[in-house]
């Protein structure tokens, strides 16, 4: 389920953004900041509390998966995964993303919200993508990071 909430969170938080423009034009900014931290942090308490040792032998390849029907006529599911190597680019997501957050404090003047929006959506997409498994999931994430 902690997936599914990584996956969620950048989505929750660019809405919230996007919202709270009319509290004032800080209050976007840090709101983007704390999501995009929050996702790394999550990240990192998870590789901390990963077992890696099993990685490879066959037995299971996952660190977690999440696995919920979604079309079953149509063998659709929403199956997310972890291992180590998306664990690392979703930490890079996380860091790049506060990154991205920082550059941009005094560079962004109008539409601060709108602009958090769009930033964190196409990184809760980049997140998406990292951890699908299912093909139709994955090309949902792949078009909402390109959009």
């Amino acid at each position: 389920m902690i997936l599914f909430w990584l996956i969620l969170i950048p989505f929750l938080g660019g809405m919230l953004c996007w919202h709270s423009e009319r509290w004032g034009e800080q209050a976007p900014r840090w709101i983007a900041l704390a999501t995009m931290l929050f996702v790394l942090a999550v990240s990192v308490v998870l590789w901390a509390g990963g077992d890696f040792s099993a990685y490879g032998a066959g037995e299971r390849p996952w660190l977690l998966e999440w696995r919920v029907p979604w079309i079953p006529r149509f063998g659709i599911e929403i199956h997310l995964a972890l291992d180590g190597l998306s664990l690392i680019l979703i930490a890079l997501t996380g860091f790049l993303g506060a990154l991205a957050v920082l550059c941009s404090w005094k560079e962004i003047v109008e539409r601060v919200g709108f602009f958090h929006l769009n930033l964190l959506f196409v990184l809760g997409g980049v997140v998406g993508v990292f951890l699908a498994l299912d093909l139709l999931l994955f090309f949902l994430f792949w078009e909402v990071m390109l959009v």
